[in-house]
């Protein structure tokens, strides 16, 4: 009997042996896993929105920080913009005075509603905030000009200011290369004066779209092997337009005093100052195998006429002013 005792425990001692053993409390060897952070919820547009309205989503989304689902729409409008700025008015930016079809667009986020403007294809597509308002369309000119030549708005007069009517969308104003809605257009011809010279400019009703109209200087260059199809466009008042009819939809353009060296600058102004009407013909003679046209008109506020090496650095500037423009 004390046998059979001695071997059942022997079985019990070994039963317990081969168990799990229960964790010990107290740190552990073995690395704890971090929590996987949930992965942030996927934005989704909708498949059934236009490009323009897409594209409007993508802009204040990425304004705002904020995924496209918290974004609502909330109206769409077809509309005919009057400039390339989509009838935003931005000091320091310039704009093609051709209209483009597009849609106003009004988005809704965290409770306020945000109006984004686009073209038909929503290639383009700006945030209406921040655009400068309609307001006083004679002080809007004020400022442009200010900021074209480097002067204080105190530095600036209004010569005249009187509402118009103009022929077509781009205020009466023609440049080579840009095409004008022949639309009837009401607005405002304002001419300003700085340091004794006058600027004129024609605006619309709002002052959305201003259009300097004094013309300084008008460059082509057409023909040669190249196939040259260049035009260069400069105002009096420092806005300066280039336009090639290789693959361009639309003109390039800026500012003298941004793309111009003081030196550059000075020198143009001593010719507005020191030349009246000139007319400068560089084009080959005419029966030459791929002949090029190259002509410049320039029109300053003296009455001298450049000379042969002056007319030589005229027709220079406007070929470097085009090529830093067109890059």
């Amino acid at each position: 009997m004390r046998r059979v005792l001695f071997i059942l425990m022997i079985l019990m001692v070994a039963v317990t042996a081969c168990a799990p053993t229960a964790a010990t409390e107290g740190p552990s060897n073995v690395e704890e896993q971090p929590t996987a952070t949930p992965a942030p919820t996927p934005t989704h547009i909708p498949v059934d929105l236009t490009p323009a309205q897409r594209a409007a989503l993508t802009t204040l989304s990425e304004k705002l920080n904020l995924p496209v689902d918290e974004i609502k729409l909330v109206a769409t409008e077809a509309v005919t913009w009057p400039n390339g700025c989509l009838g935003i008015v931005r000091m320091g930016v310039l704009c093609t005075q051709a209209e483009v079809p597009g849609f106003k667009i009004v988005l809704e986020a965290n409770g306020q509603n945000y109006e984004v403007h686009t073209n038909q294809d929503g290639s383009v597509a700006l945030l209406a905030e921040g655009a400068q308002a309609s307001g006083d369309v004679e002080q809007q000119v004020i400022e442009q000009l200010a900021a074209n030549l480097g002067l204080q708005e105190s530095d600036i007069s209004v010569v005249s200011s009187e509402e118009a009517e103009f022929g077509d969308g781009c205020l009466g104003v023609a440049m080579e290369g840009v095409m004008c809605a022949q639309v009837v257009t009401p607005g405002h011809i304002i001419v300003l004066e700085a340091n004794g010279i006058q600027y004129e400019y024609h605006t619309n009703a709002d002052g959305s779209s201003i259009q300097p109209a004094t013309l300084a200087l008008d460059w082509k260059r057409e023909g040669g092997i190249a196939g040259f199809c260049d035009t260069l466009t400069v105002f009096l008042s420092g806005e300066a337009y280039a336009n090639s009819c290789k693959g361009q939809s639309e003109a390039k353009m800026d500012t003298l005093a941004n793309v111009l060296s003081a030196a550059e600058q000075q020198e143009f102004n001593s010719w507005v100052s020191d030349f009246g009407q000139v007319t400068i013909d560089a084009s080959d003679p005419k029966g030459v195998s791929d002949q090029m046209t190259e002509t410049l008109d320039f029109s300053g506020t003296g009455d001298k006429q450049p000379t042969q090496s002056e007319q030589q650095a005229m027709l220079k500037f406007a070929q470097d002013l085009y090529q830093e423009l067109a890059q």
